[in-house]
């Protein structure tokens, strides 16, 4: 019997034995096959990730290609005329200039017009002539009937800028003393003001694979602030001509690339593959 037990005993080491043997070959075959596929999985991401750089070169070399036959413009705006004009008496009249302190009583003077203006240029710096295209501006012109150079009306004009040659422009809005107190009323509360006049300058190349750029002039601010002790009542303020409380600012250019303008087909935006910690083993 005492040998039948040793035999037994010595089975059941042998089967422990095998059984730990096999839970370490399946544990080895399961940490080789989670290697093999991270390491495809890393493959297949950088194929991918070297898939997108070619991608980004390319676009990035077909934009410097573009900006090189781009239009080269200089857009400007001097500081806003001070103090305000009125509101014009018909279309084509000149208003009037107000004066500083002087008084809207609302709401009985809350319609009457307040008029802010400045004026500015563009110019063509390139080598070709220029298709551009105002929204909201005015335009000077020489006017036949007085012999002189007069800003017309505002609107949209689209015009041809010679080499070298320089268009002067105004931004103007006219809105009524309400809005403008509204937007002094916003300031106060370190919030946005809600209005403002904005004027559009667009160029363009003379091909369908080309760009197209967009320049943008804002003229804001409150020219009306409240006269303390007396409610309902705003006026212009008396101020330094350098800290008067409207501003007038040409917004960076936009520029768009496109592969086909006819077909509205820009150039697509491919960003760079993030750079990524190396995986440990």
């Amino acid at each position: 019997m005492g040998a039948a037990a040793l035999i037994s005993r010595n089975e059941s080491v042998t089967a422990l034995v095998a059984a730990i043997g096999t839970a370490l070959i399946i544990a080895w075959q399961s940490l080789e096959t989670a290697r093999a596929a991270r390491a495809a999985e890393e493959g297949l991401r950088g194929t991918a990730d070297s898939l997108r750089v070619s991608q980004v070169l390319a676009v990035e070399a077909e934009r410097r290609r573009l900006d090189g036959a781009a239009p080269i413009l200089t857009v400007r705006i001097n500081p806003p005329e001070w103090p305000p004009r009125g509101g014009r008496l018909f279309v084509g009249s000149e208003p009037a200039k107000l004066e500083e302190g002087q008084v809207f009583r609302l709401p009985r003077e809350g319609p009457n017009h307040v008029t802010l203006r400045a004026d500015g240029y563009i110019r063509n710096e390139g080598p070709l002539t220029r298709a551009v295209s105002l929204r909201n501006l005015c335009v000077e012109h020489f006017d036949q009937g007085t012999r002189s150079m007069v800003f017309g009306e505002p609107g949209d004009y689209e015009l041809d800028l010679l080499v070298e040659q320089n268009i002067r422009i105004r931004l103007q809005d006219e809105r009524p003393a309400a809005e403008w107190v509204a937007n002094a009323e916003a300031a106060a509360r370190h919030e946005t003001p809600p209005s403002a006049g904005v004027g559009t300058v667009i160029a363009k190349d003379d091909f369908d694979n080309g760009v197209i750029d967009t320049f943008e002039l804002e003229l804001g601010g409150y020219p009306l602030e409240r006269v303390p002790g007396e409610d309902g009542a705003w006026r212009v303020p008396h101020c330094l001509p350098t800290n008067v409380p409207i501003h007038a600012v040409v917004r960076p250019r936009v520029r768009r690339y496109f592969r086909s303008k006819m077909r509205n087909q820009e150039l697509p935006q491919v960003e760079l593959p993030p750079i990524s910690e190396p995986q440990k083993p």
